[in-house]
C-alpha cells in the first residue's frame, strides 16, 4: 500500500508540473455543456402495488472540456426526484500519461466495472438498465481509475481503486474496492451499418467492507424461515465478476451480461447473488428499434415473493429516433413464473426508473446532448 501511495504521489506531482510549465499553459479552458432530460407515462396493474401516473426519469445536466493540453475534466449534477434537490453526480479530471494508451482519472465518477453500467444513461435501450447492474454493478465510486485503449481501439482495459461507498465523500473504513476490466471489439471504435461486429468484455471488483448498504442481500434473521430480501448493511468481502457481449450485423444485433457477487460476511455462511439478461433488437430504416430483452435476478438471501427468490421478466420495446437528440420509446413488460414485481435497486443512489412489474407499461421522451 506504501508503495502505490508513493506511485500516485509521483504521478500527482507530474501532471502538477506539466500544468504549470508555460507551453501547456497557451491553451485556454474549453466547456462543451451537456444535458439529459427523460419523462414519460408509467402504467401499472393494482396487483403489483404500484400507481400509474406521469414521471420525470432524469433532468442532468453537466460540461466536460479541457484546461490547457494536460487536464480534461467532467462534472455533472442531477434533480434528486426522491429527495428533490441537487446531487453531484460526477466531479473527476483526468490526464493522459501516454496519450490513449493509458489515461488517469482522479475524483467522482462511473467505476471501471461491468458493461451496460458503462453506457450513458441517455443511450441505454430502455428506461432503466437490467436488474443485475441496479443491484450488483459498483456504480459511480469516488476513487483513481486507469482506462486505456490499444490495436486502434480494438483492445480496450480499465481499472481502478475506489472507496467502495458510492458517491459518499469517506470511506466507511481503511478497506477499498479495486476494479479490472478488459474488453475486445472486432472492429474499433468505428462502426459502420455493414460491419459485422462482435464484442466481448470482463469484469471484476473486490472489496472488504465494514457498512457497505447491500440490497440484494438479506441475512437470516431468528425466527424467520424466509426474509424479505431489503438493503442491508454487510460487513465482510464481497467478490464481484461477470461479463457481456454483443454480436451486430446490419439491422440486427444480439447482446447480454451476466453478473455475480459472492459475499463472504465477518459472521454466517457464505451468499450469493447474481442477475443476467439476454436482448435481440431490429433496426428498421435507422429511424425506429424493435426490442425484446429477458430479465432475470436472483437476491442473496429471502424472498423477492413467497417460494422464490428470483425475479424473471420480458420486455418488450420500440424506441423512434425523430433526430440525433431525441428518442420517444416505448417498453411493456411481463412478469414470469408468477413474479409479479421487482426490487428497488440503486447502490450508487443515483436515479432509477421505476422497478420492472408484471403488465408494466412505460413511455419515456428524452432529449439528450
Amino acid at each position: 500500500m506504501k508503495q502505490m501511495i508513493r506511485y500516485f504521489r509521483l504521478a500527482a506531482v507530474t501532471a502538477i508540473a506539466f500544468a504549470t510549465t508555460p507551453a501547456f499553459a497557451q491553451d485556454g479552458p474549453s466547456l462543451d455543456p451537456t444535458g439529459l432530460l427523460r419523462t414519460g407515462l408509467r402504467l401499472e396493474s393494482s396487483d403489483t402495488g404500484g400507481r400509474d401516473g406521469f414521471a420525470l426519469y432524469d433532468a442532468r445536466l453537466g460540461a466536460t472540456g479541457r484546461i490547457g493540453i494536460v487536464f480534461d475534466y467532467v462534472a455533472g449534477v442531477e434533480i434528486d426526484t426522491r429527495e428533490e434537490n441537487l446531487r453531484l453526480l460526477d466531479a473527476a479530471l483526468s490526464v493522459p500519461l501516454r496519450d490513449e494508451f493509458l489515461r488517469l482519472e482522479l475524483g467522482l465518477a462511473r467505476s471501471r466495472f461491468g458493461g451496460e453500467a458503462l453506457v450513458d444513461k441517455g443511450e441505454i435501450p430502455f428506461v432503466e438498465r437490467f436488474q443485475g447492474s441496479l443491484a450488483l454493478a459498483p456504480g459511480r465510486q469516488l476513487g483513481l481509475g486507469l482506462r486505456g485503449s490499444a490495436l486502434e481501439g480494438r483492445l480496450n482495459y480499465a481499472g481502478g481503486i475506489y472507496n467502495g461507498n458510492g458517491p459518499s465523500w469517506e470511506n466507511d473504513g481503511d478497506g477499498f474496492l479495486w476494479t479490472a476490466r478488459a474488453g475486445w471489439n472486432s472492429v474499433g471504435e468505428v462502426e459502420f451499418f455493414e460491419d459485422f461486429v462482435w464484442e466481448i468484455a470482463a469484469s471484476v471488483a473486490f472489496s472488504e467492507d465494514s457498512a457497505l448498504l447491500a440490497l440484494p442481500l438479506s441475512l437470516p434473521e431468528e425466527g424467520v424461515s424466509r426474509p424479505v430480501p431489503m438493503l442491508t448493511e454487510f460487513t465482510g468481502d464481497r467478490v464481484v465478476w461477470g461479463g457481456n457481449a454483443r454480436v451486430a450485423w446490419r439491422e440486427f444485433a444480439v447482446a447480454g451480461e451476466y453478473l455475480r457477487t459472492d459475499f463472504s460476511p465477518t459472521s454466517g455462511s457464505d451468499l450469493s447473488s447474481e442477475g443476467w439478461y439476454a436482448q435481440g433488437s431490429y433496426t428498421l430504416w435507422a429511424a425506429a428499434e424493435l426490442l425484446a430483452r429477458y430479465d432475470s435476478f436472483r437476491t442473496a438471501g429471502g424472498a423477492v415473493s413467497p417460494g422464490d427468490e428470483t425475479t424473471k421478466f420480458l420486455v418488450l420495446g420500440i424506441n423512434v429516433l425523430p433526430g440525433l437528440y431525441g428518442r420517444l420509446g416505448l417498453q411493456y413488460a411481463f412478469g414470469l413464473d408468477g413474479t409479479l414485481a421487482g426490487q428497488e435497486m440503486a447502490l450508487d443512489r443515483t436515479n432509477v426508473g421505476p422497478r420492472l412489474a408484471d403488465g408494466q407499461f412505460l413511455l419515456n421522451l428524452q432529449v439528450g446532448f
